[in-house]
């Protein structure tokens, strides 16, 4: 049986959160190989959120608050393409650029778990929860990344 797109959410949240964590952090050798295991995972989940999870919220009245998440998506994805360009071997801009990355998913995170998943629980029931947890996977899987570098 699938999972409940809550669960599925906060637990990914997590891990995105733990690769920033890493990534941060300078003297690290395989920083390539980090940034890309950290891309794959959120660039496929705000994927999936925005094709899958935040229309459901918005056909329940919640544009407004899915227009923010979305903004917020847009930013996080102008800071990854921003370490895109940036030489791996530059290490001082990939340490003044990760954090910018990390404190705009922590905030993200934080009011997605709040504020989002509190209007999910109180417009949508268990058996929903879980349907769209298997739809957004399926969607997830679907994502188009960018080539990697």
């Amino acid at each position: 049986m699938g999972q409940n797109i809550l669960d599925l959410l906060r637990r990914e949240h997590a891990k995105v959160l733990a690769g920033l964590d890493e990534l941060q952090r300078k003297g690290i050798s395989d920083r390539a190989d980090k940034f890309n295991r950290m891309k794959n995972e959120l660039l496929p989940h705000m994927a999936g959120e925005e094709r899958v999870f935040y229309p459901e919220l918005e056909a329940r009245g919640l544009s407004d608050l899915m227009a923010v998440s979305r903004g917020e998506h847009k930013a996080a994805r102008e800071i990854v393409d921003r370490l895109n360009g940036i030489p791996m071997a530059d290490e001082d801009d990939w340490v003044r650029v990760v954090p910018e990355l990390r404190e705009a998913m922590r905030n993200h995170i934080e009011r997605e778990e709040k504020m989002v998943f509190s209007e999910a629980r109180r417009t949508m029931d268990d058996a929903l929860l879980l349907h769209i947890g298997g739809r957004f996977e399926e969607a997830k899987g679907k994502a188009h990344l960018r080539p990697l570098r």
